[in-house]
C-alpha cells in the first residue's frame, strides 16, 4: 500500500501563497462616488460585488460615523477559507472603537496559487477605492494562517501598504525582496502549531530595521479574539503617528503608555519575569519615537541581565528543540504504515497535554497534536484526490485519534464511502459530522462527491438538520 509521503512539512504551513509575480503596485482608480450607491454604516454589509468584476465579492463595515468628508483608514481581510465576513464581524467593534473601514474577501483562501489571491487583493482594493472615501496613505492589509501569508505577499509584491497584521502565521518566504517598507504586527496563540516559527520570524526581524511587533495570546491556530486584536489597532495609530500620515495624539500615546506600563507592573507583582520583560518591549516598540522611553529602556536592559530570564531563555530554546526533533519523528513515521508507533505517539501527547493544561510540557503537547491534526488532514485529503483510498482511510483513522471532535474526518469518510460506492455508510459518516458541528450546508450541496444521494430521504434530513441548528463562525483554520 502506498502511503502519503509529499506532506509539505516546514517552518509554517503556507497554506495557500505561492511564489509571487512581478505585478506593480495596486493601481488606483479615480474616485467615483456618486456613481455608486451609498453603504450602510454601523452595519456589516456580508455582499459587496466588486463593479469591475462580478466574480469578486466581499464583506465590508463602516464605522457609523462615517462619512465622505474626511478619508479613513481601511483594513482589507484573508481569511484561510475565504469567509469574507467572519473577520469583519470579529473586529467590527474595535473598526467602530478606532475608526476603520474594514474589507474581507471572498475569494482568496488556501490552496490557490498567488495570482488568483492577488487578483482578490487588487479587485477589493479598486472597488473600496471607487466607493468609499479611503485614506490611500493608511492601507492595511491582515490575515489569518494562509491567510497571513498573502497579507504579507501583498505588501511585499504590490506594495502601498503601510502596515501588515498577520495571525498564526507569516512571511511567505524567509528573505522576501520588499519593495516598499511596512509596519508588521503579528500574533499567535500559545498552543498554535505555528508558535515557535512565528516566534523565529520576529528574532529574524529584530537584525532589520522594520518596525515590528509579536503579541502572543491564549489560544491555538485561529483568528485571535478582539480583546488581544486591539492591540493591533493601537499598533497602527501608533506607526501612522510615527510616519506622520495620522496626526498625533497625546491622549492615544499617553492611553498605550498607561496601559503597558500597568501590564508590566502586574506582571512584576506576580514575580513573571519573562512577562514583564516583553510588555516593557512592547511599550519601547510601540511608542518609539512619539516619546521618551529611555527610563523603561533601562529596565528593559536590566531585566536581561537577570539569571532568571537567561533561564528563560535557554528553556525557550530548549523547548524548540524539542519541537523540531518532534517534527522530525513525525516525518520518519508518515511514510509508513506504523499504527502501533502512532498510537503510542498520540496517546503520549494527549497525556502529557492533559496533565497541567498550562505547563510548559502541556502547552507544546498541545501545539503538537494541533500540528499533528492539520498534517494528518492534509495527508487524507491529498490521498483522496489522487483516488488512494485505503491511504486516506489510513491517513483519517489518525485524524480521529488526534482531533476526535473535529467533524472533517467524519466528512471525509463519507466521500470515500461515495467513492466506495457505499452511500449507507457515507450518510452515517455525514450524521457523525454534524453531530461533531458540521454546519458548512453550501459546501455539502455543491460538494459533486454526494450528488448521487441528493434525492434520499436521509441526505435531505442532514440538510434539514444543518438548516435548523445555529450558525457558528469558525475561527481556527
Amino acid at each position: 500500500m502506498r502511503y502519503f509521503t509529499s506532506i509539505f512539512i516546514a517552518a509554517f504551513i503556507l497554506g495557500g501563497c505561492h511564489r509571487h509575480s512581478s505585478s506593480s503596485v495596486v493601481e488606483v482608480p479615480m474616485r467615483s462616488l456618486a456613481r455608486v450607491k451609498p453603504l450602510k454604516t454601523g452595519v456589516v454589509i456580508d455582499s459587496v460585488i466588486c463593479s469591475g468584476d462580478s466574480s469578486q465579492v466581499y464583506a465590508v463595515y463602516l464605522p457609523s460615523g462615517y462619512d465622505t468628508s474626511k478619508k479613513w483608514p481601511v483594513i482589507y481581510f484573508f481569511d484561510p477559507h475565504g469567509v469574507g465576513n467572519l473577520p469583519v464581524i470579529l473586529y467590527k467593534d474595535l473598526a467602530e472603537k478606532y475608526g476603520f473601514i474594514l474589507a474581507g474577501t471572498y475569494n482568496s483562501k488556501n490552496g490557490m496559487q498567488w495570482e488568483s489571491s492577488e487578483k482578490a487583493a487588487q479587485a477589493i482594493m479598486k472597488d473600496t477605492w471607487m466607493r468609499l472615501a479611503v485614506d490611500e496613505r493608511r492601507l492595511y492589509t491582515f490575515g489569518f494562517s494562509g491567510g497571513a501569508k498573502v497579507a504579507s505577499m501583498v505588501a511585499i509584491t504590490d506594495g502601498g501598504i503601510a502596515g501588515v497584521v498577520a495571525c498564526g502565521g507569516g512571511f511567505p518566504e524567509e528573505h522576501p525582496p520588499i519593495r516598499t517598507p511596512f509596519s508588521f504586527i503579528s500574533f499567535v496563540g500559545n498552543k498554535d502549531f505555528n508558535n515557535m516559527p512565528v516566534r523565529q520570524l520576529d528574532k529574524l526581524l529584530d537584525s532589520t530595521s522594520m518596525p515590528h511587533q509579536l503579541i502572543i495570546f491564549d489560544g491555538k491556530h485561529q483568528w485571535p479574539p478582539a480583546t488581544a486584536i486591539e492591540e493591533a489597532f493601537q499598533w497602527l495609530d501608533a506607526d501612522a503617528m510615527r510616519t506622520k500620515t495620522m496626526r498625533r495624539n497625546d491622549t492615544i500615546i499617553q492611553s498605550i503608555k498607561d496601559e503597558f506600563v500597568n501590564e508590566a507592573e502586574q506582571w512584576h507583582k506576580k514575580r513573571n519575569i519573562a512577562e514583564e520583560y516583553y510588555s516593557y518591549k512592547k511599550l519601547l516598540n510601540f511608542l518609539r519615537d512619539l516619546a521618551d522611553m529611555s527610563n523603561y529602556a533601562t529596565k528593559v536592559q536590566g531585566l536581561e541581565s537577570l539569571p532568571a530570564l537567561q533561564k528563560y531563555f535557554k528553556e525557550e530554546e530548549a523547548f524548540a528543540a524539542d519541537e523540531a526533533q518532534q517534527l522530525l519523528e513525525f516525518r520518519t513515521h508518515l511514510s509508513r504504515a506504523d499504527q502501533a508507533w502512532w498510537d503510542d505517539k498520540i496517546s503520549g501527547l494527549k497525556k502529557l497535554a492533559g496533565k497541567d493544561t498550562n505547563s510548559p510540557i502541556s502547552i507544546e503537547s498541545q501545539r503538537m497534536l494541533g500540528y499533528l491534526s492539520l498534517v494528518m488532514y492534509m495527508g487524507a485529503d491529498g490521498e483522496f484526490k489522487q483516488r488512494n483510498y485505503p491511504a486516506c482511510s489510513y491517513f483519517l483513522g489518525l485524524y480521529s485519534q488526534v482531533d476526535p471532535a473535529n467533524p472533517e474526518h467524519s466528512y471525509l469518510s463519507a466521500c470515500v464511502d461515495m467513492a466506495n460506492n457505499e452511500s449507507d455508510k457515507a450518510l452515517n459518516m455525514l450524521n457523525d459530522a454534524v453531530k461533531l458541528g458540521f454546519s458548512d450546508m453550501r459546501r455539502l450541496q455543491q460538494d459533486s462527491n454526494f450528488v448521487l444521494i441528493h434525492n434520499t430521504a436521509g441526505y435531505k434530513k442532514i440538510i434539514n438538520e444543518i438548516a435548523s441548528n445555529p450558525k457558528k463562525l469558525d475561527i481556527t483554520q
